[in-house]
């Protein structure tokens, strides 16, 4: 087996599990149900991996591609002072609270620019 995709929120591998499906690519949660019953912890272990076996990869890489739902390309940081930004998942640098990417502030409540 070989993660595919990994994503924060549940809901999004399951997006991409059932487009994987429908292409007839079994595909497999890893830490699914972690990530459900306590979301703090899914930085802590690496959000939701979709998996696919090992000869299904390339097409399922290829069906990713064309997805609209994008995984988590960065990893969440380590430094406690860093964050990450809770509506497109790109680290907002130290210091800051709004997101570089597309605006969202933890001090305004989630409003973006």
């Amino acid at each position: 087996m070989k993660t595919i995709a990994t994503f924060w929120k549940t809901e999004e591998a399951h997006l991409l599990r059932l487009r994987l499906g429908e292409a007839g690519i079994p595909a497999f949660l890893q830490d699914e149900h972690i990530t459900q019953l306590h979301p703090w912890r899914a930085a802590a272990i690496g959000g939701v991996r979709v998996q696919v076996a090992d000869s299904d990869f390339d097409e399922a890489h290829g069906i990713l591609s064309e997805c609209e739902v994008q995984p988590v390309v960065e990893t969440p940081p380590s430094d406690s002072d860093a964050l990450v930004c809770c509506a497109c998942q790109t680290l907002i640098p130290p210091g800051q609270s709004r997101c570089p990417a597309c605006g969202w502030s933890y001090e305004d409540g989630g409003e973006g620019r």
